[in-house]
């Protein structure tokens, strides 16, 4: 392999002398003061510039996505690893916890994959007993439909929240959001289950023209806010309760625990019971 010459640009970036490029773009005279952050983020995951009525989808999307409770595990490890006082490993925590997991980034990358089957299955026909009949063969192969269900509550929020957002810019009739929707219908009847953000929010991005790798790394950067939201509170202060509950609030109900005979016999030779073992708080 030919090594790369000095000072020859790589496919993202080249530092200049008063003018740096990024994608090809000028950083000065073209992205300064006319770029998003939510446009940067997706000129770093496509390596071009989307208009501006779409990164205003993604600025919709990173908005309805926000569900930061942190009892949700991968934002509840963010901030117990906070906790320990600084916020760059927690945030590196949590975003190795997105990682192949059936909630956060993956979810959608997972359901891009199962919309581009059957949006390629279908070759464009709607019609209900065709999808029905490609959604019922997915479910006896894989048993699961990526992108429907929501835990606890019979519908998403957040998808009703964005779903108005995408009707309100026009974008509900693009392919593969019609798609989707024809896919909610048949998964309804089949097995009961609502359509989630990850499924909606798949569809838009593939009528973006991402592919489902790119829409799981950009699901990932439009979901950091929430990793940071916990990163920095954790740690801003002393967690250690996130870390390790005080023994006060322990309380042992199991058996007792057994002294091994090497055990035993050193406290019978020093005049100690085996009658029973020590306990912790002893």
């Amino acid at each position: 392999m030919t090594p790369p010459r000095l000072g020859e640009e790589t496919a993202s970036a080249h530092w200049g002398w008063d003018e740096h490029r990024y994608f090809g773009h000028r950083v000065f005279a073209e992205l300064t003061g006319s770029e998003s952050l939510a446009g940067l983020m997706a000129l770093s995951i496509t390596g071009r510039r989307l208009p501006a009525d779409l990164v205003g989808v993604l600025d919709d999307a990173a908005a309805a996505l926000t569900l930061a409770d942190p009892r949700i595990w991968p934002l509840k490890l963010t901030r117990v690893v906070a906790s320990y006082g600084s916020m760059i490993p927690a945030l590196c925590a949590g975003l190795l916890m997105e990682d192949e997991a059936r909630i956060g980034p993956w979810a959608f990358l997972e359901a891009a994959k199962v919309l581009v089957e059957i949006h390629r299955e279908l070759d464009g026909s709607l019609e209900p007993g065709r999808v029905r009949a490609a959604v019922e063969a997915h479910i006896r192969k894989h048993q699961f439909v990526w992108g429907f269900g929501t835990p606890f509550r019979p519908k998403d929020e957040r998808l009703v929240a964005f779903k108005s957002c995408i009707e309100r810019r026009g974008k509900q009739s693009l392919p593969y959001f019609r798609t989707m929707e024809a896919m909610a219908d048949a998964v309804r009847e089949l097995r009961h289950a609502e359509p989630n953000i990850g499924i909606a929010l798949a569809a838009t991005l593939l009528d973006m023209g991402l592919s489902p790798a790119q829409v799981g790394a950009l699901v990932v950067a439009l979901m950091q806010h929430m990793f940071f939201a916990h990163a920095v509170e954790g740690a801003a202060a002393e967690r250690s309760l996130l870390r390790e509950l005080p023994a006060e609030y322990v309380t042992y109900r199991g058996r007792e625990a057994r002294l091994s005979p090497l055990a035993a016999r050193e406290r019978a030779a020093n005049g100690e019971s085996t009658s029973k073992t020590k306990t912790a708080a002893e």
